[in-house]
């Protein structure tokens, strides 16, 4: 019987690797937007840039070294998971809550690098399983 934790055909360990890298990327390029996002939007009268800056630079970092070395990485996975929880809690820690499009902007990241680095750690935990 074949174990879900070791993939053993050429397609499987693909499939559990590609599971692994794409999301990564996705979360350091949710941290690139979140990055910009002052730059971009209008409307940031009263509104802490400098949270998504830091948020933003941060996923960016942690992302790429995810997809740099995946599997001796993967707890920093769980940081990113806690970034994004912090993403979409920001707007009302911070009360930019009233200013919808960035509320929005940071409540949509957060639960796509709340989903994507979720993935991606599982993957990777599961792929370093014993067994």
């Amino acid at each position: 019987m074949t174990s879900l934790a070791r993939p053993r055909s050429g397609t499987a360990r693909r499939l559990t690797t590609d599971l692994i890298y794409t999301p990564s990327a996705f979360v350091a390029l949710a941290g690139l937007w979140i990055a910009v996002t002052p730059l971009v939007v209008d409307d940031v009268a009263g509104y802490p840039a400098w949270n998504d800056v830091t948020t933003g630079l941060l996923l960016v970092l942690l992302g790429g070294l995810r997809v740099v070395r995946p599997r001796r990485t993967a707890p920093l996975g769980v940081v990113n998971v806690v970034l994004g929880g912090w993403l979409i809690a920001a707007p009302f820690v911070l009360g930019f809550a009233e200013r919808p499009l960035v509320a929005w902007n940071n409540i949509v990241a957060g639960v796509l690098v709340i989903l994507f680095a979720g993935v991606g750690t599982l993957a990777a935990l599961l792929r370093r399983a014993p067994g």
